[in-house]
């Protein structure tokens, strides 16, 4: 009895901390003051110039696509939970790694979906190049603003807004014979329920225009039409918002009852493959716009009119000495429904629009692209992918992590293990991967017991769950995934393999604050990286057999210069499918097991802090590559200036030690393991011996430092794809030491021998205590929700029409 009275007072006392926390309390008992920090970091905004619309309807065909009926929508879930028991652990100080677990991005849907319906809204003049860093020598094309849109039809709930985020899809270069934009309709659906207008675009004009390694426009590898055609579908859309749309005798038009309905200070874009090239120039070009002429088109109609066959009232006009019967030019414009891409040379350049959200699935990067600020940028990195082997991706990352100092757009990198590049898209149905195109364990091979593919299924739902989730955080505001996005919530089961439950080792986030919210203490990039850190303090790296500095190269994917050179193991191989795949200014380190064991050997890395205060902060994070062997361990020590310490095993906090497998006392997936498996003894599971004493809880004696796992013995030589991943340990794990007041850093290495590459170690805000609190006086009934965010609507079923079926037609969003 009086053992339950101690924890009853004990929680009173925990949920009248964190109220304070949460309302802003000071020491002094003023008032408390409310957290002005808006649910994600403001974007810059530009005001929409609405002048340069033209003042009349889009003319196109809108048809419904059959058999694409809307599914009932899924009204119970769609909520965080909390982790069970979650007050009375360690993570009531803020000290376990994740705080709860994360809405699938399936239930607590809004809105009834619309049916897909397939849109014709004219013929866009764009330019392709062979270029990707000038986009110069170009070539002009046409390419029709064509697709398939969603939108939300119905409301469940009383909703709260007049206006629906816009959320663009484009997909990269398969076949032009291949309808890819229907491949993304199972993300489209969803994000229409709940409150979204979605298009995705066909890019295949693109994709036809010249043959593989004889044009060099083939496809655009530099992605410029690609921008072109992302920011023309969106000059449509806004004329559709400002005068909306007819059809072409003259009727109203299926989408003319967005008029009004589009909010173009809420879009996220997403690209897949030379897609996703597509969205970073659709950034790019989206302050300063290329645009095309007529005169453009006459030279390109007069120079190659096969491109132009199916244009034959256009061939007709302008003859091969490029001369214009002026009459029957302006008649195939006018049929064709044929506009210019806005930008420079013409008189209706539009204003710039307003990015939430970017989202760059397996992409091309042929150009290093830079320069892509004031937007939340995602680039999620398929383990697997055999397509884009290089993964380019990684590149476009590192070369974006950091912004320019009033950027306060936060950056990510999600590596998805077992996935590959083309089941994201239903359409892509054949296999991009096979052998020679990275590690065997990534063949989708039944008869192997070591594959780690996921099923098409599988894969779709880890996309409908990281993509979704991130257009309705970023785009929609929706705060319910703040956590997953700040590496501080467990995936949901929806987004694993339906025998696996929890799967968290397939994702591993890596997360980059803007300036305000993190604090670097070394990144390697400066000529003395390797003896004094960013904070003026001396760094030591000690115990390494050899160590290297290597720079950030500019460009395109290729490797930096190392010094005194690249070492063994981690080269980058241009093209290559295997090798370090990351490009960031790091520190490489190589060491072995030393010749006597009577004089141990401690491998190190110890910087001074310089008394550094972690008052602003909650995590201390650093990026690190396991190039050899596959799994390694760090131990984190802190000691502040009284001479106090405390150390932390990073793998309880980390997948990115030991991919693509769980650390030696979880369960190895995809199987569900047996309760005991001991060393040499065969693991029914996987068919094979196993080097962990136990699965269950780690055995802090055997399992660490890390044993690696046989199946992972062929690929011990340099035959995996290599990513630098976040590694974040909340700094209340430090236990006993004075946060404000540090003096020194330590990462020590105890595995025997190994080689890693490491970078941005520094401090991060990732909101912790924050969320803590949230939950903490949700759970006491002091909040109206477990997630402690805005409700999103009230009770009720969609409004029925006189047949008892929904009305097909739209409302306003719930957000």
């Amino acid at each position: 009895m009086k053992k339950s009275k101690t924890r009853e007072l004990t929680r009173a006392c925990l949920f009248s901390a964190l109220l304070a926390l949460l309302m802003g309390c000071n020491n002094d008992s003023s008032a408390p003051e409310p957290n002005p920090e808006p649910t994600f970091p403001e974007i810059k905004t530009t005001v929409i110039d609405d002048t340069k619309v033209p003042k009349e309807p889009v003319v196109g065909d809108v048809t419904k696509v059959p058999e694409t009926d809307p599914k009932p929508p899924v009204t119970t879930g769609g909520e965080p939970s909390p982790i069970e028991g979650l007050l009375d652990t360690a993570a009531s100080k803020g000290a376990s790694r994740f705080i709860e677990v994360a809405p699938d991005t399936i239930g607590g849907q809004t809105f009834w979906s619309s049916p897909a319906y397939e849109y014709n809204l004219g013929n866009l003049v764009a330019v392709a190049s062979g270029d990707s860093t000038t986009f110069g020598d170009g070539t002009t094309l046409l390419t029709p603003i064509h697709g398939w849109i969603r939108y939300p039809r119905d409301a469940i709930r009383p909703p709260l807004s007049t206006t629906f985020p816009v959320i663009i899809l484009l997909h990269g270069n398969h076949s032009a014979a291949d309808a890819s934009y229907k491949g993304y309709d199972y993300l489209a659906e969803h994000l229409a329920t709940h409150g979204y207008v979605v298009l995705s675009i066909d890019a295949n004009a693109i994709n036809g225009l010249g043959t593989r390694g004889v044009d060099p426009w083939a496809g655009d590898a530099s992605s410029q039409s690609r921008a072109q055609l992302m920011l023309g579908t969106l000059d449509r859309l806004r004329q559709v918002n400002e005068q909306g749309q007819i059809n072409p005798d003259g009727t109203p038009g299926a989408l003319n009852g967005l008029k009004g309905k589009l909010d173009f200070s809420r879009i996220g874009i997403m690209g897949h493959s030379r897609g996703g090239q597509g969205v970073t120039n659709t950034i790019l070009f989206n302050m300063v716009r290329r645009g095309t002429t007529e005169r453009d088109l006459i030279a390109a109609v007069a120079a190659v009119r096969p491109r132009f066959s199916g244009y034959p009232d256009l061939t007709a006009a302008i003859t091969t000495a490029g001369s214009v019967d002026e009459a029957k030019l302006a008649s195939a414009i006018t049929k064709h429904n044929i506009f210019f891409a806005a930008g420079s040379g013409n008189a209706n350049e539009p204003p710039s629009y307003q990015f939430k959200g970017a989202f760059l699935l397996a992409p091309t990067d042929f150009g290093g692209s830079t320069g892509i600020y004031h937007v939340p940028l995602a680039v999620l990195l398929p383990s697997c992918d055999g397509d884009m082997a290089e993964l380019q991706g990684a590149v476009a990352y590192d070369h974006n992590r950091f912004g320019t100092d009033e950027d306060r757009a936060p950056r990510y990198q999600i590596m998805v293990n077992g996935a590959n590049h083309n089941d994201y898209n239903t359409i892509w149905t054949n296999d991009d991967f096979r052998f020679g195109r990275g590690p065997d364990f990534c063949l989708r091979d039944k008869n192997r017991t070591d594959s780690i593919r996921l099923s098409d299924e599988d894969q779709r739902n880890t996309g409908l769950f990281v993509i979704n989730s991130f257009m309705r955080y970023h785009v929609g505001g929706e705060k319910i995934f703040a956590t997953y996005w700040n590496g501080l919530a467990q995936v949901p089961e929806a987004a694993c393999p339906k025998t696996h439950g929890r799967c968290d080792e397939r994702f591993v986030l890596t997360v980059q604050k803007d300036g305000a919210k993190r604090k670097l203490i070394q990144r390697f990039g400066s000529g003395n990286s390797l003896t004094t850190n960013l904070l003026d303090g001396t760094i030591n790296l000690s115990g390494f057999d050899d160590i290297a500095r290597c720079e950030m190269p500019a460009g395109a994917y290729r490797e930096g210069a190392c010094t005194p050179k690249r070492l063994s193991g981690f080269e980058f191989n241009g093209g290559g499918v295997n090798g370090l795949r990351s490009i960031a200014d790091h520190a490489e380190l190589a060491w072995s097991k030393p010749k006597t064991d009577t004089q141990p050997v401690e491998r190190a890395i110890t910087t001074d802090l310089k008394d550094l205060s972690t008052k602003d902060f909650d995590s201390l994070t650093f990026r690190i590559a396991v190039v050899r062997p596959m799994g390694q361990e760090v131990l984190v020590k802190l000691t502040d200036t009284a001479g106090k310490s405390a150390t932390v095993t990073a793998s309880n906090f980390t997948n990115a030690l030991y991919a693509p497998r769980r650390k030696a006392g979880d369960a190895p997936f995809p199987e569900t393991p047996p309760a005991v498996a001991s060393i040499g003894q065969p693991d029914p599971a996987l068919g094979i011996s196993v080097t962990a004493v136990s699965i269950g809880q780690p055995d802090p004696k055997k399992d660490i430092p890390f044993l690696d796992h046989m199946a992972d013995a062929p690929y011990a030589n340099g035959q995996v794809k290599i990513l630098m991943n976040m590694v974040a340990i909340p700094l209340k794990a430090f236990e006993g030491i004075d946060l404000e007041h540090l003096k020194e850093l330590k990462l020590a290495f105890p595995k025997e021998s190994g080689k890693v590459a490491i970078t941005d170690i520094e401090l991060q805000n990732f909101g912790r205590e924050q969320r803590l609190a949230e939950i903490a006086l949700a759970q006491a009934g002091m909040l109206g929700g477990a997630s402690g965010g805005i409700a999103l609507g009230g009770n009720g079923g969609p409004p029925k029409s006189a047949s008892g079926k929904p009305e097909d037609k739209l409302l306003i969003i719930n957000h």
